[in-house]
């Protein structure tokens, strides 16, 4: 008798051929997707440092995500800012954390570490005993005394506003700086 009016040999050849099909169809149709891609890519246009330092941050950008409920406090929530290209811009760190409403979230004893993007390499400490971030605006308020350093200066004020897409801030009432630096004497004055 032959193999293959048994009907066994029939079912595995058409079960192998099926599936033989189903990978070639799923081979054609990833070379198809990725094809027009490569071949679209054309070359884009670098900016200028100028136009790079005026354009905005896009609105995908920023703390977006904060795992607190409405009436819930949380302890020794740290919360990174990640770039669009993935590196850390920044880092927040709070004693207690506080959802007020859906946009709003209520910190105490907050450090707000900032870092070069491209380094990744701390840049500004912002502390601050009580703030408020608005996840709208992306913007952290605190009417309370705030302090910025940095390696080369530390300035202090009674209230401070931080955008924190745009890394701007700004401190109002009573505002003192101290700037670190080499000491003037008369014998390297004239360096």
């Amino acid at each position: 008798m032959l193999p293959f009016r048994s009907g066994r040999a029939g079912i595995a050849s058409v079960f192998s051929a099926f599936l033989l099909l189903g990978f070639l169809t799923c081979a054609v149709f990833g070379a198809e997707k990725k094809g027009p891609k490569s071949e679209s890519k054309s070359p884009t246009p670098t900016a200028t440092p100028a136009a790079k330092k005026k354009s905005r941050p896009k609105p995908e950008e920023g703390i977006k995500d904060v795992p607190i409920t409405a009436g819930h406090d949380a302890k020794g929530l740290v919360l990174p800012d990640f770039d669009l290209q993935g590196r850390m811009r920044g880092k927040l760190e709070a004693g207690v954390t506080r959802r007020l409403d859906d946009q709003n979230i209520e910190f105490e004893g907050v450090k707000f570490t900032t870092f070069v993007p491209e380094t990744e390499t701390p840049d500004l400490e912002i502390k601050m005993n009580k703030s408020v971030f608005n996840l709208k605006t992306q913007v952290l308020t605190s009417n309370v005394r705030s302090t910025v350093k940095r390696s080369d200066f530390e300035v202090a004020g009674d209230t401070m506003k931080f955008e924190m897409l745009t890394r701007q801030g700004t401190l109002e009432g009573n505002v003192k700086m101290v700037v670190r630096g080499k000491a003037r004497t008369p014998e390297n004055a004239s360096e």
